[in-house]
């Protein structure tokens, strides 16, 4: 069976090189690839899949009161999720066997990701404090 890991990150953070290494690791091991619709880090990581030509990527949005539509997928296929971006996060976290968390420090939702997962996410710190 294919391991799933979900990236996440900051909608602040602009860059993401300090996390391609990993990203490419992930890669080479063909693990099946989560990411959330929002700017940022979600944007970046499946800009950057996407010129790589990798394809096992599935990207979650919100729902919200079924309304919800997905930003930010340059392609891939999507997976909405009922209500906020709380519950489309803990939804990415409960499916997922690892987690690679680009963080700047600040964000409470990588942060939130982070403890979700009990220990099973590699935190890369990109700027911040």
């Amino acid at each position: 069976m294919t391991k799933i890991v979900m990236i996440s990150g900051s909608r602040l953070i602009k860059d993401i090189s300090a996390g391609l290494p990993s990203i490419d690791r992930i890669m080479e091991l063909n693990f099946s690839i989560i990411v959330g619709d929002a700017g940022g880090v979600d944007k970046l990581v499946q800009e950057y899949l996407r010129r790589t030509n990798y394809l096992s990527v599935k990207v979650y949005f919100a729902l919200w009161n079924g309304n919800g539509k997905p930003r930010n997928t340059t392609g891939y296929g999507t997976v909405g999720i009922a209500g906020s971006y709380v519950d489309r996060d803990k939804a990415m976290c409960s499916v997922c066997d690892y987690g690679l968390a680009l963080w700047d420090g600040n964000s409470r939702g990588t942060r939130d990701n982070i403890h979700r997962t009990k220990g099973k996410t590699k935190i890369i710190r990109i700027g911040g404090s």
